[in-house]
């Protein structure tokens, strides 16, 4: 299991005055970054397995029981998925927070005729995929995946990403947030393994975490 970020510019899908001028205050090329999990089909269906029974059985919160079963049976028990799941040795699976949207996962691909689908190079123009050099063990593998599984569905944290551009530090450290968005997930989702501990979740923009990402 590989984890990495993507980082997107505010061109196509985000190519609207709000993007561009997020991309621009927070001093920029990006606007919108997310995190991409590449492994084997079976280890996600496992994964997906263990929080659909868990869902079932009353293992968190009711709402969120509802929210999680829903999703996963919108997102991996639908035949495209299935198909390709099956198809495939490697799938690589981006969670996304995007404004105005719940929370929500698609398959990338090395080559697609939407960029939305196309695993970002360094050569696109429309963004790119930042390989992570974090020492990762198998069960925080493991433990990311099933956090961004357990997340999808939830609803995007308007006011946080708007407060993120603030010149002041929150004193937030929730790592099971109800509401996230996009670089608050990444930075959160690393976090709860350990690492990037320095940044401020509430405060991490996606070109903040470009930033400490490359360096």
């Amino acid at each position: 299991m590989v984890l990495n970020v993507s980082f997107y510019k505010p061109v196509e899908l985000f190519s609207g005055t709000f993007n561009q001028f997020a991309a621009w205050w927070t001093a920029g090329d990006y606007c919108h970054c997310e995190l991409v999990i590449t492994t084997k089909p079976v280890e996600v269906m496992d994964v997906v397995k263990d929080i659909y029974q868990n869902a079932q059985k009353g293992v968190y919160p009711p709402d969120d029981c509802i929210r999680i079963i829903s999703q996963i049976e919108i997102y991996f028990f639908d035949t495209a998925f299935r198909k390709h799941a099956q198809s495939t040795e490697t799938l690589t699976l981006s969670f996304s927070q995007i404004l105005g949207q719940r929370a929500s996962v698609r398959v990338l691909k090395e080559k697609a005729l939407d960029n939305w689908y196309k695993i970002p190079e360094e050569s696109d123009n429309f963004g790119t995929l930042v390989p992570t050099t974090f020492d990762v063990s198998e069960a925080q593998q493991k433990d990311t995946l099933t956090f961004a599984i357990e997340s999808l569905g939830k609803d995007y944290d308007t006011s946080g990403a708007l407060c993120s551009w603030l010149p002041f530090a929150s004193n937030a450290r929730d790592k099971d947030c109800e509401t996230y968005f996009c670089s608050e997930f990444v930075a959160t989702a690393f976090q709860r393994i350990g690492f990037l501990d320095s940044l401020d979740a509430k405060r991490t923009t996606p070109n903040s975490l470009y930033s400490v990402l490359t360096l």
